[in-house]
């Protein structure tokens, strides 16, 4: 994509489409490019600051080696819930064995979350 898209994606508000996806709601298929196009402005533009950044090279590097291993696990996650939630889907699991496989997955996507927050929090007192 050219750096006009990026700018463009990047300036987008989609604080609408996140409160869906808070509140559980799922996203169709546009949306849902839409949100991934965005979030990967977001990263390249935040990649673009740090490269940038006045560091040591070794530092810089390892900087932009963790970041980029950070998407790479976000993309390779996704990928495994849609293929897992496919796999449980073909298995006819009956209403209480379906409660129980949500609420495996979603326990796991609250770990994740709260991960986030916590590390957000320590952050944003940093600043």
């Amino acid at each position: 994509m050219t750096g006009d898209i990026w700018e463009l994606l990047n300036s987008l508000d989609l604080q609408s489409t996140v409160a869906k996806v808070e509140q559980g709601v799922a996203l169709d298929f546009a949306q849902h490019s839409l949100l991934r196009e965005v979030a990967d402005a977001r990263f390249y533009q935040l990649m673009r600051k740090v490269s940038a950044a006045s560091l040591e090279p070794a530092t810089r590097e390892l900087i932009e080696a963790d970041l980029r291993a950070l998407q790479e696990a976000c993309l390779h996650v996704a990928h495994l819930l849609q293929v897992s939630c496919l796999a449980l889907r073909r298995l006819g699991l009956d209403a209480a064995e379906q409660r129980l496989a949500r609420e495996a997955l979603e326990s796991q996507q609250a770990c994740i979350q709260a991960c986030l927050r916590r590390s957000l929090a320590s952050f944003d007192r940093s600043a």
